[in-house]
C-alpha cells in the first residue's frame, strides 16, 4: 500500500461490534492539519457522535484510539497513542496517552486510528494485520489475567504481534479498570478498561508490514534524533532518568514535603528510602526497558521475592505514581510489597492510582471509626498492611466482598456509606488524586480542579521548576524557566502562589503539555520535563515529518484547541464551574512533614479559577464562548454545545 501523505495514512478504521461491520474512513488532509492527532482528533469524533446522558457502559459509548502525524517516525518520544471515551468513573471525558509499541504498530499496519462502537454479543478481540481486519472469538481469553492473554495471542499469531487489552477488572466493569499495551504500558485513568469490558472487547492485536513511514525531511529528523541520543549519555537529568526512571523522585519529593502520605494527611514519609528508586534498583535488580525508537530507555523491569511478595519481570515494574499510591499513601515502606501490589494490579487490569487511593480512603475511614467490620466484610484496615492490600486488590477486580464497593471508586463508595466519609475521598470529579501534594504546588492544585478528566497531574508542568530565573549555561541539564522563554514566559513565580502571573504560567504550560497530548509526544523527551528537545525543536520535528509550514504559535494553539474542546465535551455532559474544586483537606494545614502547616488559600484558589476561565476565553461557568471556539478554528463545536447543552 502506497502512503500518500508524509507522516500519516489518512485512514481511520471504524468497527461496529454490534454488527461486525468494518469500514475505513478518510478524514482528509485538512482534518489532520488542524487536529494533528491524539486528543484533538479523538475529540473531533466524540463531540460529534456522543449524546448527553449516554451511559459510559452502554453500547452507545464510543472508544476512540488515535495516533498522531508523527507517531512511528524514527526519533525518541513519538511512541505514544491516545485512547478516549466517556468515562465510567467521572461521567466526563476519559483521555489517556500510552507509550510502548502498540501505537507505532497500528501506524505500520496502515491506520492512524480506530473508532469502536456498539457491543459484541459475545467476547471478541480485534485482529489487525494490514488490510486484514477481523473480529475473532475471545471466549478462550475471557477471565484470564493479562499475561496469560498476551501468551495465548502471541502463540496464535506470532511473537511480534502488539497487544492492547483490558484485564479481568475491565471484564467486571470496575470503574477504574485500565488498558495495558504489552503488559508494561497503560491507559491508566478514567476506566477505559471497563469500556473495553462493556463492549465484550478483550483485546486489539496488531501486526503491520509498512514499517518505513514516508517522511518529508529524513535528514533533518535524523539530526534531531542524534542530538537527543547524545543527551541521554551526557545530560545529568536524562542519564538519571535512564538509570532510575520516575521512581527517582520518591525520596527527593518526600524531603520537600510533597509526597502524599497516609491519604494525603502528611507530606513526608519516614519510610521513603525503603521504596525509592535507588532501593528498587538495588533490591529488585532494576533494569531498563524502552519504547519504540526511544534512546531514553526509562521504563523499569524488576524481580524479587520476599515472603508473600513476589515480583517478576513479566509486568515491568512500578512507576513513581504507583509507588506513592501503593506505598507512602498507604504507609507501606517495603519495595517488595509495593512491587507485588503493582504487579497484581497489572495482571488484573487495575489503575494503580485509583486502587491505592481508594484503599487509602477506606483505611483512614476505618481508623476514624467511620467504617466498621460490618461494612468491610470483617476486614480490618490499618496503615502498612500490604498483605491486606493484596487481598483487597483481588476483591476489587473480581467485584467480590467489600471490593465490590471499592470498585466503584472512592467518591461513589463514600456516598454509599455516608457518615461523613466523603470528606476523606481524595478525588476531583470522581477521579482519585495522583501522587502529588498540591499544598506545596498550588498550580498543580489548580490543574487538578480544572482538568476535564478529573484529578490529573499531567495538565501542566509542575510549579517548582519555575521558581527561579533560568540559564542556558549547559546544553543538556535540568529544565528551567529559560526553556519556556520562546513562549514568552520569563518571570519566576513561587510554587505556593495563585496570582495572575501563576495563572498565566499555568495556562501556557497547559497549552504546551496539551500539544504533547495532540502529538502523542512523551513528556520525558522534551521541554518542559527535561532540557531535552526544546519547544522549537518540537516544531522542527513536526516540520521534518510532515513538510508542513508550522510554528510554535501553531502548536500552542493546537494545545489550547485540545483543552477547550475537552471542556466543551464536558459541558455537553453536564459539567460546570461547581465541579472544578478540590477536597476540603487541601484548604486545611498539612498535618506533618517538611511543609507542616501549609495549605492552599481558598480565596486565592477561587479567584485564580475564575481568572483562568477568563484567560481561556470561557464564561463565568467555565463554558467556552462562541468567540473562542471560532478563534480556535472549531466553531462547529459551538453548534454541538448549543444542541446538546443548556448554554
Amino acid at each position: 500500500m502506497e502512503q500518500t501523505f508524509n507522516g500519516f495514512w489518512n485512514r481511520i478504521l471504524r468497527v461496529n461490534l454490534s454488527t461486525g461491520q468494518v469500514n475505513v474512513e478518510a478524514p482528509g488532509e485538512k482534518v489532520y492539519r488542524r487536529y494533528l492527532g491524539g486528543r484533538n482528533l479523538a475529540l473531533y469524533y466524540l463531540i460529534r457522535e456522543l449524546a448527553p446522558g449516554t451511559d459510559p457502559l452502554a453500547p452507545e459509548n464510543k472508544l476512540v484510539l488515535m495516533t498522531s502525524v508523527v507517531t512511528g517516525a524514527p526519533i525518541s518520544g513519538q511512541a505514544r497513542h491516545t485512547c478516549a471515551a466517556l468515562s465510567p468513573l467521572t461521567g466526563g471525558l476519559a483521555d489517556s496517552q500510552c507509550g510502548g509499541w502498540w501505537g507505532p504498530e497500528l501506524k505500520f499496519a496502515g491506520y492512524d486510528g480506530i473508532i469502536i462502537e456498539g457491543r459484541s454479543p459475545q467476547p471478541v478481540f480485534l485482529y489487525i494485520q494490514d488490510e486484514t481486519v477481523e473480529l475473532r472469538p475471545a471466549a478462550h481469553l475471557w477471565g484470564k489475567v493479562t499475561g496469560e492473554v498476551e501468551d495465548i495471542l502471541r502463540l496464535e499469531h506470532g511473537p511480534k504481534i502488539r497487544i492492547l487489552q483490558c484485564g479481568p477488572a475491565g471484564e467486571n466493569l470496575v470503574r477504574y479498570a485500565n488498558v495495558t499495551a504489552d503488559l508494561r504500558n497503560f491507559h491508566g485513568r478514567g476506566g477505559l478498561g471497563a469500556v473495553f469490558g462493556s463492549k465484550n472487547l478483550r483485546a486489539i492485536a496488531v501486526k503491520g508490514s509498512y514499517r518505513k513511514l514516508k517522511i518529508a525531511d529524513p535528514e533533518g529528523l535524523n539530526k534531531l534524533a542524534k542530538w537527543f541520543s547524545k543527551g541521554t549519555k551526557i545530560g545529568p537529568s536524562l542519564t538519571l532518568h535512564h538509570e532510575l526512571g520516575t521512581a527517582k523522585g520518591i525520596v527527593p519529593v518526600s524531603v520537600q514535603g510533597i509526597l502524599p502520605t497516609y491519604n494525603f494527611q502528611d507530606g513526608s514519609f519516614a519510610g521513603a528510602e525503603g521504596i525509592g528508586g535507588e532501593t528498587m534498583k538495588r533490591v529488585l535488580d532494576g533494569k531498563t526497558e524502552t519504547c519504540f525508537a526511544c534512546a531514553e530507555s526509562c521504563k523499569r523491569s524488576v524481580e524479587g521475592e520476599k515472603g508473600a511478595f513476589k515480583v517478576t519481570r513479566e509486568y515491568g515494574g512500578p512507576e513513581y505514581e504507583s509507588i506513592g499510591l501503593l506505598g507512602s499513601n498507604l504507609g507501606v515502606d517495603d519495595i517488595y510489597a509495593v512491587g507485588a501490589c503493582n504487579e497484581l494490579c497489572n495482571k488484573l487490569g487495575l489503575d494503580t492510582i485509583s486502587t491505592g487511593a481508594s484503599l487509602s480512603w477506606a483505611t483512614e475511614c476505618f481508623e476514624r471509626g467511620l467504617l466498621t467490620l460490618a461494612d468491610t466484610g470483617g476486614i480490618c484496615f490499618h496503615w502498612n498492611t500490604p498483605e491486606k492490600n493484596l487481598q483487597l486488590i483481588e476483591q476489587i477486580a473480581a467485584r467480590t466482598g467489600f471490593g465490590n464497593l471499592l470498585a466503584e471508586g472512592s467518591l461513589r463508595a463514600a456516598r454509599t456509606i455516608g457518615r461523613g466519609t466523603e470528606k476523606y475521598a481524595m478525588q476531583v470529579k470522581g477521579q482519585e488524586l495522583p501522587n502529588h501534594e498540591p499544598r506545596g504546588k498550588w498550580g498543580v492544585g489548580l490543574g487538578y480542579a480544572v482538568s476535564p478528566t478529573g484529578a490529573d497531574h499531567l495538565q501542566a508542568a509542575h510549579d517548582p521548576w519555575f521558581t527561579r530565573p533560568g540559564s542556558f549555561n549547559t546544553e543538556y541539564d535540568w529544565v528551567d524557566l529559560e526553556d519556556l522563554s520562546p513562549a514568552g514566559l520569563i518571570d519566576p513565580v513561587p510554587a505556593e502562589d495563585l496570582s495572575g502571573a501563576k495563572v498565566r504560567l499555568f495556562v501556557y504550560l497547559q497549552y504546551i503539555w496539551g500539544f504533547h497530548d495532540v502529538l502523542d509526544w512523551c513528556i520525558f523527551t522534551a521541554v518542559p520535563e527535561f532540557r531535552a528537545l526544546s519547544l522549537n525543536m518540537l516544531v522542527e520535528v513536526l516540520q521534518s515529518v510532515t513538510g508542513w509550514r508550522t510554528s510554535l504559535f501553531d502548536l500552542m494553539k493546537a494545545g489550547e484547541r485540545g483543552v477547550t474542546m475537552a471542556r466543551a465535551f464536558n459541558v455537553m455532559m453536564g459539567f460546570d464551574a461547581s465541579d472544578d474544586t478540590l477536597p476540603e483537606r487541601f484548604f486545611e494545614p498539612m498535618r506533618a512533614g517538611s511543609l507542616k502547616g501549609h495549605a492552599i488559600n481558598r480565596e486565592d484558589f477561587e479567584q485564580a479559577k475564575h481568572l483562568y476561565y477568563g484567560m481561556m476565553g470561557w464564561d463565568a461557568q467555565g463554558r467556552p464562548t462562541q468567540a473562542k471556539l471560532e478563534e480556535l478554528g472549531v466553531g462547529w463545536v459551538w453548534d454541538f454545545m448549543k444542541e446538546k447543552a443548556t448554554i
